[in-house]
């Protein structure tokens, strides 16, 4: 049977890096939220009302995507920060049992 090895150093990079791309996704969500745009700013034109309405619209989307792909990320950070406890745990275990009785 092979031996699996797991490069720490590496997961915990990337555990970071996806932590701060959760937080900054988050940020740009929150950004979009309650922006929406008063008919006013475009005109007197009778289209300036269905204009806002798309505007806010999309401004919505927007904000549920990246409130998505926020959460997406901070799952991607909970299923790594498991799989490094889970490592640590059976190596602890493993060295733990070799030692003379």
């Amino acid at each position: 049977m092979a031996v699996t090895q797991f490069n720490t150093e590496a997961m915990e990079q990337c555990r970071t890096t996806v932590s701060s791309q959760a937080g900054q996704f988050g940020a740009i969500g929150d950004g979009f939220s309650n922006q929406y745009g008063n008919p006013d700013i475009f005109g007197k034109l009778g289209a300036s009302g269905a204009v806002s309405s798309a505007v806010s619209a999309m401004d919505q989307a927007a904000a549920q995507e990246f409130e998505a792909a926020e959460k997406v990320l901070r799952k991607v950070e909970s299923a790594l920060d498991a799989i490094q406890t889970s490592v640590h745990d059976v190596e602890e275990a493993n060295k733990n049992s070799m030692r003379a009785v």
